[in-house]
């Protein structure tokens, strides 16, 4: 998983850097101060076992000319199916992340909104067992992570936007509202 994130990461480094205009002629498309942008997507890449597909959610305010607060949500959850000679049962694994973030916006490419940035938040993990016995367990704790990402405006309030690093997922996109 960690060569994939790499490869990944290199990529849009290499394509974020021939894409790059000088920067007296790329044209900012973050609004700044007062700029609410919604973001509704799916991930790839998760922690969790099976083929659940991760959500999130979040969302960025525009305090200056260059950086946005806000706030995420994220929400995986998978089940596997197990058969013993005794019995047979379910896991249910399920994990969901709550945090607040921050994003500095610089543009580095023209008509796309390019920014990095820093997430806390609380994670709370569970492991349900449908079956014999009951082995149950739930965790949770101090998440963090950083990341980079990027915005398309198809049109003034939609577009697309993908994120990397670690929310729920370690490759995030989707839809992007502008309000």
């Amino acid at each position: 998983m960690k060569k994939i994130c790499m490869i990944l990461v290199t990529v849009l480094l290499i394509s974020v850097t021939a894409f790059a205009q000088d920067s007296n002629e790329v044209t900012p498309t973050f609004r700044g101060s007062g700029a609410l942008d919604i973001n509704v997507g799916l991930g790839l890449g998760t922690t969790l076992t099976g083929s659940g597909i991760p959500i999130n959610a979040s969302v960025g305010y525009g305090i200056n000319e260059n950086i946005s607060v806000g706030g995420y949500l994220g929400f995986a959850q998978t089940k596997e199916d197990f058969n013993f000679g005794t019995g047979s049962g379910t896991w249910t694994y399920t994990n969901f992340i709550i945090g607040a973030r921050g994003a500095y916006h610089y543009p580095l490419v023209d008509n796309f909104d390019t920014y990095g940035g820093l997430m806390l938040g609380y994670n709370i993990a569970t492991a349900n067992w449908d079956g014999p016995g009951n082995p149950n367990a739930s965790a949770g704790g101090l998440s963090y992570s950083a990341f980079v990402g990027s915005r398309y405006h198809f049109t003034e309030k939609l577009g697309g936007f993908a994120e990397l690093g670690y929310g729920i997922a370690y490759l995030q996109f989707g839809l992007t509202v502008r309000m």
